[in-house]
């Protein structure tokens, strides 16, 4: 912030919105609450976009070797995850 913006009130400031690494925009965000706010946050989204890739994957017809392989995980890993999915009904 510059010397001279400190006594402007806030909506005479010009704020920058850079989002964050998942989404572009903080104005735009589809999330209720900031990732940065949520305890655990960050880790949690990155845990279900792995799951929404796992469950595409599934979708398209790939083995759980070949989807361990383009996720880069070990294939136990997506056998978890898919036993864990369908515990759920498939809703994850």
């Amino acid at each position: 912030m510059v010397i001279s913006e400190i006594d402007l009130l806030p909506e005479d400031i010009h704020w920058r919105d850079e989002g964050c690494e998942f989404f572009p925009s903080c104005l735009n965000c589809p999330l209720e609450r900031c990732i940065e706010e949520e305890p655990d946050g960050r880790r949690r989204l990155k845990k279900l976009a792995r799951i929404r890739r796992v469950e595409s994957l599934k979708a398209a017809g790939k083995s759980p070797a070949e989807i361990a392989g383009i996720i880069g995980v070990s294939t136990r890993t997506i056998q978890r995850a898919l036993a864990a999915d369908r515990k759920k009904g498939g809703q994850v």
